[in-house]
């Protein structure tokens, strides 16, 4: 975790809102994990739960930036999260992907931030920043390219099975359907059928920046 670690830390005297301690990692809550992963899955475990007393959350996606917004795609592995968001890096040179796996949501002064995070995939892709949320765009595969408004129902479920859970205590997984609930309310979410080409990522960027005007920035 250390090289993912460095570009957060800090050199000033601060009263951090998290702290993660090695000695609280706890090999039994992932059964039949490579030990050499304990570190990274169970400091993002106690990460996730203490963000959650902050009302944040995580959402294993893929997460870029262009023009001062972020764009989320999520879906379960194997979806194409990174080759669609590589697709927009092809077609909008100014576009950075800033975590490629499990980026940190929270809401400041009524604005959803998406947040750069050390959990960031096997490839390591993650920038130190917060951008405004613009949407959610759930991937499945396809053989035609088509993209449709996800009523609050079925986004809610999407981004529920595309987040952490187990949590220990029911308390802790009604925080985070609160937080799930507030999100659906502030920022549109698609879902995106798609092939993996750039007719593709174009449509989702049709869709995604039309819905802007209805996000708060």
């Amino acid at each position: 975790m250390s090289p993912r670690c460095k570009d957060y830390m800090v050199d000033h005297d601060v009263t951090p809102d998290i702290v993660i301690r090695e000695e609280a990692y706890k090999a039994d809550r992932w059964p039949g994990l490579d030990p050499k992963y304990i570190a990274y899955m169970d400091s993002g475990w106690l990460f996730y739960c203490k963000l959650l007393k902050l009302g944040g959350m995580m959402l294993h996606s893929s997460a870029i930036e262009l023009n001062g917004r972020a764009y989320l795609f999520s879906g379960p592995s194997g979806m194409g999260k990174s080759t669609h968001t590589r697709l927009w890096q092809q077609i909008y040179p100014s576009a950075r992907v800033f975590n490629d796996d499990k980026p940190a949501l929270r809401k400041i002064d009524g604005v959803w931030y998406a947040y750069g995070t050390p959990w960031c995939g096997k490839d390591g892709i993650n920038i130190n920043m917060k951008v405004p949320v613009a949407g959610i765009c759930f991937l499945r595969r396809g053989e035609e390219n088509k993209i449709r408004r996800l009523p609050k129902i079925e986004a809610a479920a999407a981004i529920i099975t595309q987040t952490l859970r187990r949590f220990g205590t029911p308390e802790g997984l009604g925080v985070m359907t609160d937080i799930v609930d507030e999100l659906i309310g502030d920022i549109p979410v698609f879902e995106l059928i798609n092939r993996p080409e750039p007719e593709a990522a174009l449509m989702s960027h049709r869709a995604m920046t039309s819905a802007d005007s209805e996000v708060k920035v």
